[in-house]
């Protein structure tokens, strides 16, 4: 059995979609469970999601993580597979985790966004970097397309109760417990490019997340972070800095592979 759990809030327009390509895998639907953890929805999420998920919870714990933290926990899979309510599969996207989670403990693989347009590709771009870890075995695992055996989640502690960097997060937390995680270039999904139409926020949002995570530790400002509009201007600075500090470092290992 497969799990494949969905945290959603007001995706009305998106997760239809999302539910109907996840219906149409080629596995057998006994095979597998769709998990819908809904934050509080007051739109038409919850009843298109109870047209074809077989679980639609309420969600308990704060955060994206806390969502996916609640629907590993109903879960009936041995493999957990976690992914966003704006995400279209191919049909063999669960057929190619099953695969992989036989040989290996997590599994991810490309995030490829739809529409194609310059602020789609330079996030493209952006997230492809992320490979360039690998050089470390460190497995970043993009939380639109995650797969893992349960008991691995289980030993690493799970999601955090965290909204930005939840899947960073737990990719470092089987980073360091040396589960064995492999990047599939044939485990693809297909997302929303929605977060490319405001790029400069997003990026100085990530940078502020990953300063917050690495520098001070204060996870509070990873669940309830500031719009770009409401931070302080030290906040910016610093999370400008560390984001400096982290495409520097991909650049450091890309330098290297290349000699």
């Amino acid at each position: 059995m497969i799990s494949v759990i969905i945290p959603a809030l007001n995706e009305e327009e998106q997760i239809e979609a999302t539910l109907r390509s996840l219906s149409s895998q080629s596995l057998e639907k006994e095979s597998y469970e769709i998990i819908v953890v809904d934050g509080g929805s007051d739109d038409g999420t919850v009843e298109i999601a109870e047209e074809y998920a077989q679980r639609v919870i309420i969600q308990t714990h704060p955060g994206i993580g806390g969502a996916r933290r609640d629907g590993a926990r109903i879960a009936s899979g041995r493999i957990l597979a976690f992914t966003d309510a704006d995400t279209a599969f191919p049909r063999g996207w669960l057929e190619v985790i099953s695969r992989n989670l036989e040989q290996h403990e997590a599994s991810t693989g490309p995030v490829i966004f739809r529409g194609g347009d310059l602020r789609a590709e330079i996030l493209r771009a952006w997230r492809s970097s992320y490979r360039l870890l690998n050089a470390f075995n460190f497995c970043y695992m993009i939380g639109s397309n995650m797969a893992m055996r349960s008991e691995m989640y289980r030993r690493a502690g799970g999601h955090r109760e965290i909204s930005l960097l939840d899947d960073y997060d737990l990719s470092m937390k089987l980073f360091k417990i040396r589960a064995d995680a492999v990047y599939d270039p044939d485990q693809a999904v297909y997302t929303s490019s929605r977060r490319a139409h405001k790029l400069l926020t997003y990026g100085v949002t990530v940078a502020y997340g990953h300063y917050n995570y690495a520098v001070t530790k204060d996870y509070e400002k990873l669940l309830n972070y500031p719009n770009v509009e409401e931070m302080t201007v030290k906040d910016i600075l610093n999370g400008i800095r560390w984001g400096r500090g982290i495409v520097s470092a991909v650049e450091t290992v890309q330098s290297t592979l290349k000699r």
